[in-house]
């Protein structure tokens, strides 16, 4: 690019995003002829540094020109700013969504949360970075039948609308094992919800505005992360190490801001598979008595435990401050989409209120299922037989990181849950190893993308619940070799470069 833009002084604290403000500097430079017809425009990669954003950020860039007629692109050979400019018979038909959807900022989190759904799943990739459990643990005969049951006696009724807060007859089930686990203690308190992901996205709608002060582990799920990020809040990270989340690190956010949220997930935390101590937990709750702020509590994980002992839930101690969320999700099935939230008090009648307005209620079909399912009396049971081969397969991706990574990566035995979280000893480029990752035949989740601010320290969750052992060695296997290919290339300058 003979003509130097200029890219250092972009406004990244005001409201428009990084990405229209370099889309409208490539423009003008463009329309005023700086920037030529047929001029090659920099690298993606090289863009990115120059402008100081990240790879996805420039390609996206580039992408909008393009949808714009300001530039094409040639595989192999780069991005050119068009000859001609585009009448407007050449133009796509749908170019002026660009111009009249609102901006959406953009998210690391985001982008990879949805590629975790999209990454390749052609036969030999192996994938460790997805969470689900293996369908093949999933009580699907018995479901079957109890689905065959509720129409054949049911009729139409189990096809009709519901009340948006659910099927009666579900909510009192999860609220009895409410009152046993300390999440509940009525019916009345529980919302069913399509899977906890819509779970927690009500609650953050129904407690953050825009401009608000929110607090999350980190790292954490990205889907908790991707909700308070769209809530339009303020999201500030605080540590997780062995006893969870630091409540310490939190005093001093406390000291500063007046903080709306504070989301954890106490039992079995994902991606770390650890508990929030008892004494850490304790003193969470007196903070969120004294200063007045709402605890989320993710539970998906906390039934997932390898020892079979499950602890009393947050919300036990402190129900008017803490929201609960939990799902059936990773125990009999995601598909089913069958989740909840325990909570009480003016939010309790907000989260109905917005449950209805997004999408009237959770499928009628499936809680009645999820009800006869839990009636039954088979989910303990089937807890109890499928936790220890999810500690199995655990140690078993444990050996395997010990013998191809042992070198390169800190990790410790998760209380339960579905991952393990590793951290590099020495610093890695993670989108690079991503790539390679892929190329090599395997996927992981990249740490920087599970939490609320970039950090210095390489990371990845590899999870475990889907794959057979031996798919699980040679996932890890893979991995290695991914990890070693980047190092030799960070080693030459050279040949980075060239790649």
């Amino acid at each position: 690019m003979s003509y130097n833009l200029d890219l250092t002084d972009l406004d990244r604290q005001g409201g428009r995003s990084v990405t229209a403000q370099l889309v409208e500097r490539f423009r003008a430079a463009i329309d005023s002829g700086a920037l030529a017809p047929g001029e090659k425009l920099p690298t993606t990669r090289a863009l990115a540094e120059q402008a100081s954003i990240n790879h996805l950020t420039a390609v996206r860039v580039y992408r909008r020109l393009a949808e714009q007629g300001y530039v094409t692109a040639a595989v192999g050979r780069g991005t050119f700013v068009r000859s001609v400019p585009p009448a407007d018979g050449e133009r796509d038909p749908v170019d002026w969504q660009s111009a009249v959807l609102p901006e959406l900022r953009p998210s690391y989190s985001n982008e990879i949360f949805l590629a975790s759904y999209m990454l390749p799943s052609e036969p030999g990739i192996v994938s460790l970075a997805t969470g689900s459990p293996d369908p093949a643990i999933y009580p699907s005969a018995a479901l079957g039948r109890i689905a065959a049951e509720v129409l054949a006696e049911g009729g139409g009724e189990p096809l009709s609308y519901l009340d948006p807060d659910g099927l009666p007859e579900l909510r009192e089930e999860i609220a009895e094992r409410g009152r046993a686990l300390g999440f509940s203690q009525t019916a009345d308190e529980i919302l069913v919800t399509s899977g906890a992901r819509q779970a927690i996205d009500l609650v953050c709608r129904s407690v953050v505005a825009p401009g608000d002060v929110v607090v999350c582990e980190s790292p954490t799920f990205i889907g908790i992360l991707s909700s308070l990020q769209f809530s339009g809040a303020r999201v500030i990270g605080v540590p997780v190490d062995d006893e969870g989340l630091d409540v310490d690190a939190l005093e001093r956010i406390l000291a500063r801001h007046e903080v709306k949220l504070v989301a954890v997930q106490s039992g079995c935390q994902n991606p770390t598979g650890r508990d929030l101590s008892p004494a850490r937990a304790q003193r969470l709750l007196e903070l969120a008595r004294e200063r007045s702020f709402f605890v989320l509590d993710d539970g998906v994980y906390a039934t997932v435990r390898f020892d079979g002992r499950h602890r009393p839930r947050l919300r036990h101690e402190l129900p008017d401050h803490v929201i609960y969320v939990d799902s059936l999700s990773k125990t009999i099935g995601g598909g089913l989409r069958i989740g909840w939230v325990a909570a009480s008090g003016p939010v309790r009648q907000r989260l109905t209120w917005i449950k209805l307005h997004s999408d009237t209620h959770t499928s009628s079909l499936t809680q009645h299922v999820a009800h006869r399912w839990l009636a039954s009396g088979e989910h303990e049971r089937l807890l109890d037989a499928t936790n220890p081969g999810y500690a199995h397969r655990c140690d078993a991706l444990l050996a395997s990181v010990e013998r191809h990574l042992g070198d390169e990566v800190r990790v410790r035995r998760p209380v339960g849950g579905h991952h393990l979280w590793l951290t590099f000893r020495q610093p890695i480029d993670e989108r690079a190893l991503l790539s390679e990752a892929i190329r090599c035949g395997v996927t992981f989740l990249p740490g920087n993308a599970m939490l609320a601010e970039p950090s210095g320290t390489a990371a990845m969750r590899i999870s475990f619940a889907r794959l057979a052992v031996e798919e699980l060695d040679e996932g890890v296997r893979r991995l290695a070799k991914a990890v070693r290919a980047v190092r030799h290339r960070a080693s030459r300058p050279g040949l980075a470069a060239l790649s």
